[in-house]
């Protein structure tokens, strides 16, 4: 079932971020998932789409799309 959210940061020189889950949770989103997106970066505030998989304990944002 897919997530909503808006991202709260994304770094593209370190390819790590955040997503503000519409629950208020917080979602870690790397540069794979952005990649396999068809994007070079995200901006903040975008609303985003994703399925919520779990490493190492934490959310992970993974077959993001950008709304």
């Amino acid at each position: 079932m897919m997530q909503l959210g808006n991202v709260k940061w994304y770094d593209p020189a370190v390819g790590i971020g955040q997503i503000e889950a519409d629950e208020g949770d917080f979602v870690q989103v790397n540069i794979d998932a952005v990649r396999k997106a068809g994007r070079k970066t995200l901006l903040e505030g975008q609303l985003v789409a994703y399925d919520l998989e779990y490493a190492s304990g934490a959310g992970v944002a993974d077959n993001l799309r950008v709304l």
